[in-house]
């Protein structure tokens, strides 16, 4: 188990919102992976899809309010545009940061880290 600094209501938003966008823009039989990694003081959460990726120009706005990329299977998928921003908002709060990464042989890698609790760190500094 890894604690981190977070409200559980606030994080299972977040792990929601990146999973149904990875469900949502992952072709039908499509793998999800979920992998987290902690590091001097942090964790990282990735989930990782095998949809078509973003757009490059694309990129720079993914995390702002009502932005949605409107390319090939994005056309199809309904969505406020808000859910992105809404995560980043909460990550951010908890002093953490969200991101995203093409992953290699196509798809996506959302990402976010967030500060390992007092009490976890107090035991990996012992």
């Amino acid at each position: 188990m890894t604690p981190v600094s977070a409200d559980s209501d606030r994080l299972q938003q977040v792990m929601t919102k990146l999973l149904s966008n990875a469900a949502k823009f992952s072709p039908e039989g499509g793998e999800i992976t979920i992998s987290l990694k902690p590091s001097d003081g942090w964790v990282r959460v990735n989930v990782a899809d095998q949809g078509e990726g973003i757009p490059e120009e694309f990129r720079e706005v993914l995390f702002e309010r009502f932005t949605q990329a409107d390319t090939g299977l994005r056309r199809n998928v309904k969505g406020t545009g808000l859910g992105l921003s809404i995560s980043r908002g909460i990550v951010e709060r908890r002093g953490g940061q969200i991101g995203y990464e093409p992953k290699d042989g196509g798809g996506s890698v959302f990402y976010f880290d967030l500060p390992l609790s007092i009490a976890q760190e107090e035991a990996v500094n012992s």
